[in-house]
């Protein structure tokens, strides 16, 4: 892949074993002797990035909602900044950047590098990462990564965990995160067994994330999450890893009480009862937790049995509530749409055509049922039950 992060002008590189000079074999020693800082992602946080290409802005969610919007600079031009949903890999702190060690004024990465996995790289190519070139934040000015201010940069790495998904579009943000969730560490719980000797055990979903163990062969961990090929898995010391589902075989999967295959598809909305609500992973109430809610929260309906509601999130991912927690929401009143005549005599025709037959003229103010629009013309609805069409130079 073409390597593409840079500062401003002609200087091109990428955070890659061969541009870090002092790079040595073995990860682990990187992380003591270097000063490499990793984070274990916990299995309960659930974030989401979302990279609006068009204004420059970084959007940050929790559980499905926005906590935070930060300035960022992205690619100069359109294609150089991928777009698509992908995973954070890995983190470094102060990275080295051809022959420029980590930390150094010079250095066009700045503090922190979080590398994200493009078409199944090792998160070396594309990141977001600091700039010592501030000016340039708030416009298209990279080759291809994400910059952001050294402040916001730091709180962004210091809260996200690795295996968090990123979304990159052009356009304008909704306030809503709609990438892939498929990118993102979806909770589960059982066990996996090693089954080669000194399998590793890595800070993120990618071989590009440092190693933070080794397990022998036989050895059982505690499954947590997985996302794409990659188990997350806890181990004895409570940290939390990834290890790539080759090396390893599932020996207990989560425990369901009541099987997934018994629910009937069902459409409409949930609204939670109590104070608190556990939404789980599986109808199960010995299932991890997915998020928590508060009293009145509303959630999309998919499916029902005796005593689960299936929902989906607003990250797109599919859990659980139990009956007893939350009940079908009845749906709201349908609000009439309504437009107001601004002329003080306005035609309505039976066809939206100025040459159409004129079935009725209104005054200035009066106000009709809208039902739809065809064109330059609103559909409406007439008291006698009729429909007529009104232009919309002589109604809003």
């Amino acid at each position: 892949m073409k390597p593409t992060c840079s500062s401003s002008g002609p200087q091109v590189g990428r955070v890659t074993g061969r541009h870090l000079k002092w790079f040595v074999p073995t990860l682990v020693a990187i992380a003591v002797v270097f000063g490499f800082y990793y984070t274990t992602s916990g299995a309960a946080a659930n974030y989401q990035v979302e990279i609006d290409k068009t204004n420059n802005k970084l959007h940050l969610y929790k559980d499905g909602e926005l906590k935070k919007t930060y300035p960022v600079a992205t690619g100069r031009t359109e294609e150089l900044t991928p777009e698509g949903t992908f995973t954070m890999v890995v983190k470094i702190n102060k990275p080295g950047w051809k022959n420029i060690p980590g930390g150094d004024p010079n250095n066009p990465l700045g503090e922190k590098w979080m590398g994200l996995s493009v078409n199944g790289d090792n998160g070396r190519t594309y990141g977001i990462h600091g700039t010592n070139k501030p000016e340039s934040i708030g416009t298209h000015a990279s080759s291809g990564c994400v910059r952001m201010k050294k402040e916001d940069l730091i709180e962004l790495y210091n809260t996200i965990p690795e295996g968090t998904p990123v979304w990159i579009h052009k356009g304008a943000s909704n306030g809503k995160w709609s990438g892939d969730p498929s990118f993102a560490v979806q909770p589960t719980e059982g066990k996996v067994k090693v089954t080669v000797n000194l399998a590793n055990v890595r800070t993120g979903p990618s071989i590009g994330a440092f190693i933070i163990q080794q397990e022998k062969t036989g050895i059982v961990l505690e499954l947590t999450g997985f996302v794409k090929d990659w188990y997350q898995v806890k181990l004895e010391n409570g940290k939390i890893g990834f290890i790539h589902n080759s090396t390893v075989t599932k020996v207990s999967g989560q425990p369901s009480e009541t099987p997934t295959s018994s629910f009937v598809s069902k459409s409409g909305t949930v609204v939670t009862t109590e104070n608190v609500v556990n939404i789980r992973s599986n109808p199960s109430l010995s299932a991890p937790i997915v998020q928590k809610v508060k009293q009145g929260t509303k959630i999309a309906l998919t499916g029902e049995n005796k005593d689960w509601f299936r929902v989906q999130l607003t990250t797109g991912y599919t859990a659980y509530v139990h009956k007893s927690v939350a009940k079908i929401s009845a749906p709201a009143p349908v609000q009439k749409q309504m437009v107001t005549v601004t002329v003080n005599l306005a035609n309505i025709r039976n066809a939206p055509s100025q040459k159409a037959t004129i079935i009725m003229r209104v005054a200035k103010g009066t106000k009709l049922e809208r039902t739809g629009t065809n064109g330059e013309w609103f559909i409406v609805k007439l008291k006698d039950g009729r429909t007529g069409f009104i232009h919309n130079s002589v109604a809003k």
